[in-house]
């Protein structure tokens, strides 16, 4: 679907008129978008192109990452405030560890084993939730 051409007239639904109006088409301000004015209450309203279903996708998927990132980041936060009696170990592949160790990685920086599995653990760091491997002596 491509936008309607300046001063062409437009069906679309008009707000102020709460039913479905002519509108004149004004100007495109962006690809995506043009300015309207209706033909009946003369009011102007900007019109977009509907989203396809990956923009859609796209969209979600960004806002269950960005909800994500601040619940596991209030996590973090919150074990390191707590932190006083954990242990600190430095990471190593071969070297097995356990929940609510501090480990520190040379990447990733500080961060706290949530779960310990026998090759794996999850590890929360200030701006990510990583998987790494470790028991593999």
């Amino acid at each position: 679907m491509s936008l309607p051409a300046v001063a062409k007239s437009f069906y679309t639904f008009c707000k102020k008129c709460d039913t479905d109006r002519y509108h004149m088409v004004q100007s495109h301000p962006t690809s995506t978008s043009a300015k309207m004015k209706c033909e009946v209450c003369a009011k102007l309203m900007t019109w977009n192109l509907p989203k396809t279903a990956a923009q859609k996708a796209a969209v979600k998927k960004e806002g269950v990452a960005r909800k994500a990132r601040s619940t596991h980041k209030d996590q973090w936060e919150l074990f390191m405030q707590n932190s006083g009696k954990s242990p600190e170990m430095n990471y190593n592949l071969k070297q097995k560890f356990e929940v609510n160790t501090i480990l520190i990685h040379p990447k990733f920086g500080k961060g706290y084993i949530k779960e310990a599995q026998q090759d794996k653990i999850e590890v929360v760091f200030e701006d990510e939730v990583k998987f790494l491997m470790h028991n593999r002596a």
